[in-house]
């Protein structure tokens, strides 16, 4: 089973502890999720388990979403196979390694793909040696990990940018430099205020 967790443990956002490809299914369904780094305190907060993958697209296939699926450990096929049960193959981009990027490739071509390059890469002709190896859809990384030169680059071989720049303390000074630079997206923890602001500006 594919369970929605961002962790490879269940310790951080759940009153339990363990790896979760070491737990079976019914152990993790027996969790309730937390949020420890809430202020709140956890009796308030248990009121949701873990939903798995075909759970989420089943909640969802009656709303216009798209999803970004960070896979992490799991096979390709099996997601594809539910998303094509649930209709929703054409709603979504898949985060991986770029092992699992190939494997993306050869398994659902049509989707596009994403991933993060090292931060070695300083240069527009260095992250263009290494896109050209993988010809990735999307190129994730930090946001300050890009300049003006890298993304126009990116842009023009047909590279789409869209940095994190999640961080507890995200605001517009810290989006201003990725807007300026014509990144098409941002990764963000806030995205309600992204959005505000983007419309405040003309940008959305």
């Amino acid at each position: 089973q594919i369970v929605i967790m961002h962790d490879d443990d269940v310790d951080r956002m759940t009153d339990g502890k363990g790896k979760i490809a070491e737990m079976t299914l019914r152990e993790i369904k027996a969790l309730k999720i937390i949020d420890r780094r809430s202020n709140l305190p956890p009796e308030s907060v248990k009121t949701e388990t873990v939903p798995t993958f075909e759970e989420m697209l089943d909640a969802a296939k009656r709303e216009k979403l798209n999803f970004y699926l960070d896979c992490k450990e799991i096979d390709p096929r099996q997601v594809m196979d539910l998303l094509v049960k649930y209709k929703m193959e054409r709603n979504c981009v898949a985060y991986d390694g770029l092992d699992g990027c190939r494997a993306w490739k050869k398994v659902a071509p049509e989707i596009p793909v994403m991933t993060s390059f090292p931060r070695t890469i300083k240069t527009p002709d260095a992250l263009e040696e290494f896109w050209r190896r993988d010809s990735v859809e999307i190129l994730d990384g930090s946001a300050l990990g890009y300049t003006a030169e890298m993304v126009t680059a990116a842009h023009q071989w047909g590279a789409v940018v869209w940095p994190d720049i999640q961080n507890p303390g995200e605001n517009p000074s810290q989006w201003e430099p990725s807007i300026r630079m014509g990144v098409k997206g941002l990764q963000s923890d806030h995205p309600g205020a992204l959005v505000n602001y983007m419309k405040s500006i003309g940008k959305r």
